[in-house]
């Protein structure tokens, strides 16, 4: 029984050693692993898409002839303007407005009604370079703008996304269906991936 108490006595300290060192070891580990998580969130953060530039839209799209119940498909005209443009992440900072003239088809859903465009445009920015677009989407109160590409010219390549809000031109209502929208909004022109163009 000696013997026995004091052997415990003995290895009592090792064993609190190893404890210890088994410890020490799970915090290493645990730093170890919390660090590269820590740096990739930084990453992620610094990574966040910056828009080439932010603009004001101020468009106007006529249908011809009116779109309604009757006719669900007809031709669009009319124009997109982006205006007072700043340059957040510094690629164009001398593009300031442009105003493209544009044209393609307008159509009618009409379970629930739907106005949608799609079609292509052609401008000229404030630097006197030329630019065209292509555009494709649903007029809807506050949802984001038609899907649209820059396809030549300066920035060709940029995605286009925003927030519109289209309002029926009053003096374009006809008893034969609605003919015209006024189109308000903010545009980001990104150079990749796109986010939420709300937060410049």
């Amino acid at each position: 029984m000696t013997f026995s108490a004091k052997a415990k006595s003995k290895l009592s300290p090792l064993s609190r050693l190893g404890r210890r060192s088994v410890l020490a070891a799970a915090l290493l580990a645990g730093t170890a692993l919390s660090a590269p998580a820590a740096q990739a969130e930084s990453a992620a953060v610094r990574a966040a898409p910056v828009p080439d530039l932010v603009c004001r839209l101020d468009a106007e799209v006529n249908f011809s002839p009116p779109l309604s119940v009757r006719v669900k498909e007809t031709e669009v005209t009319g124009h997109i303007g982006y205006l007072d443009c700043r340059s957040p992440s510094g690629a164009a900072p001398e593009l300031t407005d442009i105003v493209f003239g544009v044209d393609g088809t307008g159509r009618f859903g009409v379970f629930p009604p739907t106005f949608s465009v799609e079609g292509n445009g052609v401008g000229t920015w404030n630097t006197g370079e030329v630019g065209s677009l292509y555009f494709k989407g649903d007029l809807k109160q506050g949802s984001p703008v038609p899907d649209r590409t820059v396809t030549s010219g300066p920035l060709a390549g940029d995605g286009v996304n925003g927030l519109q809000i289209p309002t029926p031109r009053f003096d374009k209502i006809t008893p034969d269906g609605v003919a015209g929208f006024d189109v308000i909004g903010q545009v980001c022109f990104w150079p990749g991936e796109k986010s939420r163009c709300t937060a410049f």
